[in-house]
């Protein structure tokens, strides 16, 4: 039994190896994802506060005459005093501007080195096919640390003898020590990552479940003959009074008459920097047509929402955040000095073939 659960706690690691380092490394880049993004990038969202921010009205007109001809579909709204305001349009290219004066503080493709590890992490950016090689690697992970903690139970090593005789030795303390301290950690990024893979269908499942429904999003609004569009102020103010306490994050401008305003919003104690709640308004009446707010919220879509704070470590904020960061860190350890240990044991034997080898005697001289 200890035999063959060693040999698939081998076999796997090097079968998903270099798959686990890549979720490993893009994993601890991505805990701190945003912040990464405006610390290298102060020029396009930092702004000196100049009195009172312009509306949203008047950053979406400042940005469609920075932009003729383009349609700005989405506005990212400043998230404090100096905080830019961004868009995308045609291009691609990705819009950064004071909102403060409408000038343009720069522009760049969406698709930035983040984005791409972002992908890199949750696609090995091949698409759906690579959603499923990642998914797949995460069970093969998660049979990994289960049979790591049995092949770890008997010696129990909790300690790293760093004046150990041999390299080999140093690094299975390593690999047994990391192994335990990083577990559980490890275990939790796992199993909420595959269920991230699968949360439509699992929270259809929950809400049916619980006789519970998920929240339509995106109702169209009632055309009304001869009636005027509400702007965008107005319905970002509807959506405010609709779930006080909220900061807005961003406003979605309806594309086409029969489209509805979509507001998003958060709470300060939402567990994620982008918020889990929203409002829909019908651009003619300006009255709600669906919401979510994150904290009324059915079970079955609250219980996606822990999962996914779980896996980002926005659980716990900077605490949690670092702790998957760093497990992440240990997941790319494992990897490599397991791969060593598993190559010097090869070469030994490969080397201890070869002496018996030649000590054989020759036919010829029997």
């Amino acid at each position: 039994m200890r035999k063959a659960l060693f040999n698939l706690h081998l076999y796997g690691a090097l079968i998903v190896g270099i798959f686990v380092v890549i979720i490993g490394v893009t994993g601890s880049i991505m805990a701190f994802e945003e912040g990464w993004d405006r610390l290298f990038n102060p020029k396009l969202y930092s702004v000196t506060p100049q009195g009172q921010q312009m509306p949203v009205s008047g950053m979406l007109q400042a940005a469609a005459k920075a932009y003729p001809g383009q349609r700005i579909n989405y506005l990212r709204i400043p998230r404090d005093a100096n905080d830019s305001a961004g868009f995308n349009v045609r291009g691609p290219k990705q819009v950064f501007m004071n909102p403060y004066t409408g000038e343009i503080l720069g522009e760049r493709n969406p698709k930035t080195v983040l984005s791409n590890i972002h992908q890199l992490h949750l696609r090995l950016l091949m698409g759906e096919s690579g959603s499923m090689v990642v998914t797949g690697v995460t069970v093969v992970l998660l049979l990994l640390i289960l049979t790591g903690i049995y092949l770890w139970w008997p010696r129990k090593r909790i300690k790293i003898k760093w004046n150990a005789a041999s390299s080999w030795r140093l690094n299975f303390d390593i690999h047994n020590v990391v192994g335990l301290y990083s577990a559980l950690f490890l275990f939790l990024l796992g199993v909420t990552g595959i269920v991230i893979h699968f949360d439509n269908d699992i929270e259809n499942y929950l809400h049916k479940a619980a006789g519970t429904a998920k929240i339509a999003k995106n109702i169209p609004s009632v055309p009304q003959k001869g009636g005027t569009p509400i702007g965008p102020d107005q319905a970002l103010q509807v959506a405010l009074a609709e779930l006080p306490g909220t900061r807005p994050l961003g406003i979605a401008v309806p594309a086409n008459a029969k489209a509805s305003y979509l507001v998003a919003l958060r709470y300060p104690e939402d567990l994620t920097a982008g918020g889990r709640s929203w409002v829909n308004v019908d651009q003619f009446s300006g009255k709600v047509l669906s919401l979510q707010n994150s904290r009324t919220v059915a079970a079955g879509t609250r219980a996606i929402i822990y999962n996914r704070a779980i896996h980002t470590g926005d659980i716990f904020g900077v605490v949690t955040k670092t702790l998957m960061c760093v497990s992440s860190l240990m997941l790319i350890i494992q990897a490599i000095n397991g791969y060593f240990m598993w190559w010097k044991k090869l070469r030994d034997r490969s080397v201890r073939d070869t002496a018996d080898a030649d000590l054989e005697p020759v036919a010829g001289n029997r």
